[in-house]
C-alpha cells in the first residue's frame, strides 16, 4: 500500500509548523542566508510569487528583526511580497495581490 501524503512530510514540514512558519521553505532561504549572508546590508527586497509567505516572514525576521506589533519598524526596509493568492498579513510587509505577468497588474494611480 502507498504511503499516505502525511507519511510524505518530512522533518522540515513538522519543525516549520511547530517554529511557526508557513511552509518549509523558510529553512531554505535561511540556509543560503547563513551560507552566503545574501540579506546583509538588505534593505529593499521584493518578493515574486509569494504564498504561502514564508520567505517572507524570513525576510521581516531578518531585515526587521522580533518587533512586537506597534513597535517601530525599521523606516529604510521595505519588503514588499507579490502573488495571485491573498496571504494572511506579515507585520511589516507590504502585500500586493496581482498577476506579475500583466504589464500593469494594478491600477495606476495619478501622480
Amino acid at each position: 500500500m502507498g504511503k499516505s501524503s502525511r507519511d510524505k512530510r518530512d522533518i522540515y514540514y513538522r519543525l516549520a509548523k511547530e517554529e511557526g512558519w508557513r511552509a518549509r521553505s523558510a529553512f531554505k532561504l535561511m540556509h543560503i542566508d547563513e551560507e552566503f549572508g545574501i540579506l546583509r546590508g538588505v534593505k529593499k527586497v521584493v518578493d515574486l510569487c509569494a504564498a504561502p509567505g514564508s520567505w517572507s516572514q524570513v525576510l521581516a525576521k531578518t531585515l526587521l528583526g522580533d518587533k512586537e506589533e506597534g513597535e517601530k519598524m525599521d523606516k529604510e526596509v521595505k519588503i514588499v511580497a507579490v502573488d495571485l493568492q491573498p496571504m494572511a498579513p506579515i507585520p511589516g510587509v507590504i502585500q500586493l495581490q496581482g498577476d506579475i505577468t500583466k504589464v500593469s497588474p494594478w491600477p495606476l494611480s495619478p501622480g
